[in-house]
């Protein structure tokens, strides 16, 4: 009854809205009237020509946004199970070469050193050009390094060629979120941008999950260098997805093209376009007018530097770094967690360490569609979502980390799973935060600042991995030194972010101060 009263509603108030917005118009310099065009009632993300021919492609633009969308999670999917593999082999691999926390901790961080080597080159080239083939090169740069991953351990050299190969790793995957996240501002309406990043960073989840399920199996029946070549393989199932695949400008500008509707409600005419032609008549009819040359575009480096100056970039940055600091720490050491401070048997691993990266993916994939409906239907301001979404993300995971370093959770591993499933389930939620922030700010540099933020948080795998790895070899295996580190660094960050972001546009501004 809601909504038939809702419907008839607005169908009783939308023959004086038309008359109202008729009314709303503007003067140029030499009189012409130019239509008030922001304020008629838009339907966002129609292509304009299909429209125009008489056929309703809504429903093939929403096929379109959401292909694109599944493949670019299934991307996500394979390229989080390449890395995570190694954080449950690595128990079966340190047994086999004697390797202390320090050596192992050295092992699992060299991924990132590769992974925030390419993350402002990849987000560049991918604002520039486009996501698909910079996200199709790193696919397979990080797969073949997967499937080298044995042959590299087997070399004679102590880890070194073994960290050589991770580091190649994280470079293949570097590039990845930037490419899609430059995709998604290209190609997936803005009203379900929100929802399309949570479906991606769900699969991230998802990925590590599949790796955390399958590979102590995997490895109890055919030894660790299975679990590479296993997952190593996964790109061929990928490749038929993507490679078909329309990502091309034009094709973009189609799928974001907002349109306004006609007076009868049929039909409509191209926002873009009809600026466009009534901006030209005005300087047709205005003898003084002279033609200017538009100022070349500042270069990427340029906008970079102006981006990096602005309070709300900065916000990104500390969230990404302390988000990651927790996030990247867990997933590199959980397993070797429960397996030696809480007695599980490999074996018996994935019952303790896939289901956190489950509820993550359900948490992440639910919080995507709650933030969208509480920011375009219920009118609740965007910047109070991302706030209460990234507060919440951070405090409530510190606060189970602080749980799961105290006695209650002492050899009970029961008891520390659900603490961590709890931390991790509610770190999803960040996902409706500061992983939609840069498509708040800079939708047309969101690759770069996703880039940046990225970095930071790679920055944190930089560090954090390796530190706890000393910290627990100098404390005498103390998890509870490690875990308050991160509860620490969470509350930290939620603090910063929550305090400092804002969610204005930016690009024209930092385009502007770029030229300067």
């Amino acid at each position: 009854s809601f909504v038939v009263s809702a419907r008839a509603a607005t169908a009783a108030t939308a023959p004086a809205t038309r008359e109202a917005t008729r009314t709303m118009t503007m003067r140029s310099s030499n009189g012409f009237e130019l239509s008030n065009l922001a304020h008629r009632r838009r339907r966002v993300a129609t292509p304009v020509r299909a429209m125009r021919d008489g056929g309703n492609d809504r429903d093939g633009l929403t096929r379109s946004w959401m292909r694109v969308t599944l493949a670019s999670a299934i991307a996500i999917a394979v390229c989080y199970a390449d890395r995570s593999n190694m954080s449950t082999a690595i128990i079966a691999l340190a047994s086999d070469y004697e390797l202390s926390k320090t050596a192992q901790g050295a092992v699992l961080s060299a991924f990132f050193y590769g992974y925030g080597a390419t993350q402002i080159v990849g987000g560049s080239f991918a604002d520039a050009y486009g996501g698909k083939w910079v996200l199709l090169a790193g696919c397979v740069v990080w797969s073949c390094a997967t499937l080298a991953t044995p042959a590299a351990a087997d070399v004679g050299t102590g880890v070194a060629a073994l960290v050589g190969a991770r580091v190649i790793l994280g470079a293949g995957e570097g590039v990845a979120f930037p490419a899609v996240h430059a995709v998604i501002s290209r190609h997936v309406p803005v009203e379900r941008q929100s929802t399309a990043v949570a479906v991606v960073t769900a699969a991230s989840y998802a990925g590590a999950a599949v790796a955390f399920a399958a590979t102590p199996p995997i490895v109890s029946a055919f030894g660790w260098r299975a679990a590479f070549y296993s997952f190593g393989g996964l790109m061929v199932f990928w490749l038929p997805l993507w490679l078909p695949l329309n990502l091309s400008e034009s094709s973009a500008r189609n799928e974001q093209r907002v349109a306004l509707d006609d007076d009868d409600g049929e039909g409509a005419i191209d926002i873009v376009e009809e600026t466009r032609r009534l901006t030209s008549l005005d300087e047709a009819s205005t003898p003084s007018s002279t033609a200017t040359i538009a100022p070349p575009p500042p270069s990427s480096m340029a906008i970079w530097r102006e981006l990096i100056k602005r309070q709300e970039v900065k916000a990104i940055c500390v969230a990404q770094f302390a988000q990651s600091w927790g996030m990247y720490g867990l997933l590199s050491w959980l397993p070797t967690y429960f397996h030696d401070a809480q007695g599980v048997e490999l074996a018996n691993l994935a019952a303790f360490t896939f289901v956190p990266y489950i509820l993550q993916g359900g948490v992440g994939l639910a919080v995507g569609v709650i933030a969208d409906d509480f920011i375009n239907i219920r009118n609740v301001p965007t910047r109070k979502v991302r706030q209460w979404a990234q507060g919440v993300g951070m405090i409530g995971p510190a606060l189970a980390l602080v749980v799961a370093a105290s006695p209650v959770c002492d050899h009970n591993p029961t008891a520390a799973a659900i603490t961590v499933d709890i931390g991790l389930a509610l770190s999803a939620l960040t996902l409706a935060g500061v992983s939609v922030s840069h498509l708040d700010i800079a939708p047309k540099h969101a690759g770069l600042v996703f880039a940046t933020g990225n970095t930071c948080a790679t920055l944190a795998g930089i560090i954090g991995v390796p530190l706890f790895g000393i910290i627990l070899d100098a404390t005498d295996q103390s998890w509870p030194v490690v875990f308050a580190s991160i509860a620490v660094v969470y509350i930290a960050g939620a603090y910063y972010y929550i305090n400092a972001i804002d969610v204005g546009d930016i690009d024209a501004d930092v385009i502007r101060a770029a030229r300067m």
